[in-house]
């Protein structure tokens, strides 16, 4: 009779766990489609930031009901299951909030000079609601 157990241990467990976490990962992201817009919108506009210079930060130009807003984005949050809300500031300091569905999710990353040449540039925030 051997002294293995086939199937038990930390390994296993630690196994199981892994494909459990994975399972429910699948699952959330069928039930919540802007966890992948997420994802993607994150890594486009980190890539987008990585490649701007010092004396640059991100505008976005959004296009809605037929006429368009430019804003500085201080953040992004995702609120489930479906809208994107972009929190930012005005050219003439005006706070702003852009509420859109992931559907109808379309607008321009922008390079521009800051605000304030003096400031160091402060990366877009992002807001994982749960």
């Amino acid at each position: 009779m051997s002294n293995y157990s086939y199937g038990t241990g930390p390994s296993h467990d630690q196994r199981m766990m892994s494909i459990l976490r994975e399972q429910r990962e699948t699952t959330e992201r069928h039930r919540n489609p802007v966890i992948q817009i997420r994802e993607t919108l994150e890594r486009q506009v980190r890539d987008f930031e990585s490649n701007l210079d010092e004396e640059q930060e991100v505008m976005i130009m959004a296009a809605s009901f037929g006429s368009s807003v430019t804003f500085y984005v201080d953040s992004i949050e995702f609120g489930q299951p479906s809208m994107i809300i972009f929190h930012g500031t005005t050219i003439d300091g005006g706070t702003t909030r852009l509420i859109q569905h992931c559907n109808q999710l379309s607008f321009l990353l922008q390079a521009v000079p800051k605000q304030d040449p003096d400031e160091k540039r402060t990366p877009i925030g992002f807001i994982h609601s749960e």
